[in-house]
């Protein structure tokens, strides 16, 4: 086949004049302001010097983002896990699951406690305050909420919430993240909390206290988080070629080291829906299909 065959094509057709074409067009959001550029500039580079010209596009929401991927206005999105799942159900599967991090890849929330509190187990939860994230929270709120439920505990009614003041995130809207949830339980000012299990040793570590302070009380099914997701009507070529390209990066290569430092990987995985069936019934037993990508 020649480099023209619309079978091995690396480019895009633009919504433009009929025939002309474009470099693929990747969104992101400004979520990291201090790293984004030099991640998305490393990306951009290997990429194109590997044959497969892109330009990328920097979003302030998660929202926006999302609109401009179901009408086509960007072809890939670089999606965290409500917005990515938010993407599959609103274009009523159209939209596709490219690729994730291998530190994506069955992932889990965990409801921790203080050792000394003596909490270990769900039952002991009952009656007692937890620390927990806003109420669109995936990892931090839903899943759990879900979950739990299912197992005879219901998140928001058998316990109280901590008063946690959210504060901004860099896209202005205000947040409790797992420093928060973390602090509240090790002040007191919570008898546990949800915690993405990804940053636990983090937290202890940097909060100063050892693995054997933490016991961990529940821990969620496993789920996928954040992946990179296909427009409707991507073409196929396309987005194999750009999957092959990521799961292609060397960590060794210092051309892209820092990048996926930054990114907190070492290899980028093909990715099916599949993985994201948690995340989509969290967001559906709570009502908030189509409602937000954030």
């Amino acid at each position: 086949m020649s480099e023209d065959d619309p079978a091995t094509s690396t480019t895009v057709t633009s919504p433009g004049p009929p025939g002309q074409e474009r470099p693929l067009l990747i969104g992101a959001t400004a979520a990291d302001p201090r790293n984004v550029v030099v991640i998305w500039n490393a990306m951009r580079r290997w990429l194109t010097e590997h044959g497969m010209p892109v330009e990328y596009a920097l979003f302030s929401t998660y929202d926006a983002m999302g609109r401009a991927l179901l009408d086509g206005m960007i072809d890939v999105a670089w999606n965290a896990p409500m917005a990515h799942a938010q993407s599959l159900m609103t274009s009523g599967g159209a939209c596709r699951t490219l690729a994730m991090r291998d530190t994506d890849q069955d992932v889990a929330a965990v409801i921790i406690a203080l050792t000394s509190s003596g909490i270990t187990s769900v039952e002991d939860l009952r009656g007692r305050t937890l620390a927990v994230g806003v109420a669109n929270s995936t990892e931090l709120r839903l899943i759990p909420a879900h979950q739990l439920r299912a197992q005879g505990f219901d998140l928001e009614t058998d316990c109280t919430h901590a008063e946690i003041e959210p504060r901004p995130a860099a896209n202005g809207i205000r947040w409790v993240d797992g420093f928060l949830i973390f602090e509240a339980i090790r002040d007191g000012r919570a008898d546990a909390g949800v915690i993405f299990e990804p940053m636990l040793d983090h937290l202890v570590r940097k909060r100063g206290l050892d693995s054997d302070d933490i016991t961990v009380v529940w821990r969620s099914e496993p789920f996928c988080h954040c992946a990179f997701t296909a427009r409707p009507d991507l073409p196929a070529a396309v987005s194999t070629r750009f999957v092959e390209l990521l799961t292609a990066m060397d960590p060794d290569d210092p051309s892209i080291a820092e990048m996926m430092r930054l990114e907190h990987l070492t290899r980028w995985l093909p990715a099916t829906d599949d993985g994201w069936s948690g995340v989509i019934d969290a967001i559906r037993a709570a009502n908030l299909e189509g409602a937000t990508f954030v």
